[in-house]
């Protein structure tokens, strides 16, 4: 065969096989995004055998593999993902929240401090080590988190809702209280905040205090708050 023609034979089927690779990605990611999670993953597992030195094919796998409960799975192509990219911290982040699913808290809580020490003012891994130390049974630490993330972010309700419910289950009512009223304000319709602190001040016999969260959370229509309306605060 001629130098030129098997030039550009050889050319073809390059071509052709990325064609197919790039298609098969982009089939795997829409069918993904579709929730068709056992069509992705064989596709992804297609694309894998054509590419396997390519760490997004284990990523994405992963990632669908975690939406799917496959939380075993999801680990090892997490892991074969920073075997390949050994710097790609939404790899550290996924295999973290598969360990935590798989109660494996020391691993996690290892994943996410790893991304921390060198971004230590990363909110979102900041986030997920604090549930991590909290499943894990250290609430102190899960509290050291959240504090140190709401000083960076302090306007983000969800960060206080979180260490509200933190707080609640330290038992520190009136910290829970100062946040939730900081979750009232940063998220303002998130209307059941008005029962919950109701609740809460029935705990510290704030009796006026919370029928006015529970009046409040009834002028929203949350419907919950009308047995501890009635129960507590008919005269």
């Amino acid at each position: 065969m001629k130098p030129i023609l098997t030039a550009l034979l050889l050319l073809f089927f390059a071509n052709t096989y990325a064609q197919t690779a790039a298609e098969l990605l982009i089939q795997a990611n829409r069918a993904t995004l579709e929730r068709e999670y056992s069509k992705a993953l064989i596709l992804y597992s297609k694309y894998i055998v054509l590419n396997p030195a390519d760490f997004r094919g284990y990523f994405n796998r992963g990632t669908t593999e975690f939406n799917a409960g496959k939380y075993a799975d999801a680990t090892r192509d997490f892991t074969k993902t920073l075997t390949l990219n050994p710097i790609y911290r939404e790899a550290y982040y996924y295999r973290g929240l598969c360990q935590v699913e798989l109660k494996q808290y020391d691993a996690a809580i290892k994943d996410y401090t790893y991304i921390l020490l060198d971004n230590p003012r990363s909110v979102p891994f900041l986030k997920v080590r604090a549930d991590a130390h909290n499943a894990n049974g250290d609430e102190v630490l899960a509290l050291a988190d959240l504090d140190v993330a709401i000083r960076i972010d302090n306007l983000s309700g969800d960060l206080y809702k979180r260490r509200a419910e933190l707080k609640v289950e330290m038992k520190d009512i009136n910290g829970a209280l100062r946040d939730y009223s900081s979750v009232e304000k940063l998220l303002p319709k998130y209307k059941m905040v008005h029962y919950i602190k109701g609740n809460l001040y029935l705990q510290i016999d704030e009796t006026e205090f919370a029928c006015e969260e529970y009046q409040k959370a009834l002028d929203h229509h949350i419907v919950v708050a009308e047995r501890s309306h009635y129960e507590n605060c008919n005269p």
